[in-house]
């Protein structure tokens, strides 16, 4: 058997809302020299029916299913299942960029010195209406010093790694759940560099329900923990503002999705997400202070979005956008 150049992991949890253009949006990539390992941590849902109609209508993909174990798990199965030396890493309810394997080969391709890359995302709410761009520090000094100030230093799936660098540090760490990427950056920090693109490769569903809002409190207490052993590990010294608990992140939810629309140049989104933000709330100072957020910056977003129209949007990705294939009995 020939071993494909890329290695694309999804875990999977209750996805099948999102799966058939996640998963479509590889199937259409320029770049097809890939296979796929999707790992089905005991969805409850269609999850493993939708799974199974792809891997029966392509011989690339490859599914495994499991007793709900946890993100961590899923990754680290889904890792020693590739044949690939290099691994895209994408979530199951994202969209990837129809040039996102090809561009991210060609880096690491000329970039032997680089262990992980990733891109700018384009944020996008539940129904797939985008929400803006957002990219990150490029340089491998930059990039650590975020880390180690905890802040992002590249988006987890829109990344691509080296295997042979995965095994190297071990994997991710599951005492480090819902930080596992923040975790294994800063470990792969130490055997090569990291790094980002300018190039949008991935749509990146933001709502309520998603990890990162549901455990956020669980991640300051855990980054915390990690940047006195990261610090102790680098013989560094540890400054007091790292481990400073920061305050909670507000809440997720329509009012934030109209903010994030209306400054990343989506008028028509911000004002979807007001609709729902004055049906869920009604009248009070927040929903007065968001409305009137989106009219003071909509002149500059209707200017955004027209340069925007054809080169920043979410893929249509028309043959994929059903909730689920006909399945046979």
């Amino acid at each position: 058997m020939n071993k494909p150049a890329l290695s694309v992991v999804i875990p999977v949890y209750n996805a099948g809302k999102f799966l058939m253009t996640s998963i479509g949006s590889i199937i259409d990539q320029t770049f097809q020299d890939w296979e796929m390992i999707c790992v089905n941590d005991g969805s409850t849902d269609e999850s493993k029916l939708i799974l199974e109609w792809f891997a029966r209508n392509d011989s690339r993909i490859r599914v495994v299913h499991q007793q709900n174990a946890g993100l961590v798990c899923a990754l680290n199965r889904g890792h020693e299942m590739v044949l690939a030396q290099l691994i895209c890493r994408m979530d199951a309810d994202d969209i990837a960029m129809p040039t996102r394997l090809a561009h991210q080969f060609e880096f690491m391709s000329k970039n032997p010195n680089h262990v992980a890359v990733s891109g700018s995302i384009l944020e996008m709410d539940i129904d797939s209406e985008p929400l803006g761009v957002q990219s990150l520090a490029r340089d491998h000094d930059t990039i650590v010093q975020r880390l180690l100030r905890r802040k992002t230093g590249l988006f987890h799936p829109a990344s691509i790694m080296r295997s042979d660098a995965l095994r190297r540090v071990g994997g991710y760490r599951p005492e480090y759940q819902w930080i596992e990427d923040h975790d294994l950056w800063l470990r792969l920090s130490e055997v090569g560099q990291l790094g980002n693109t300018d190039e949008i490769v991935l749509c990146y569903r933001q709502h309520a329900a998603s990890g990162s809002w549901q455990k956020s409190n669980r991640q300051r207490e855990l980054t915390t923990l990690l940047l006195k052993e990261t610090h102790a590990r680098m013989g560094i010294a540890c400054e007091d503002s790292s481990l400073a608990t920061p305050p909670a992140r507000s809440d997720a939810g329509p009012g934030k999705w109209a903010r994030k629309a209306i400054r990343g140049g989506y008028p028509q989104t911000a004002i979807k997400h007001l609709r729902l933000l004055w049906k869920e709330k009604g009248l009070t100072w927040y929903t007065l202070r968001m409305f009137a957020e989106v009219a003071m910056r909509l002149p500059a977003a209707v200017r955004t979005n027209r340069r925007n129209a054809k080169t920043v949007q979410v893929p249509t990705l028309s043959r994929w956008n059903t909730h689920s294939p006909t399945f046979s009995a």
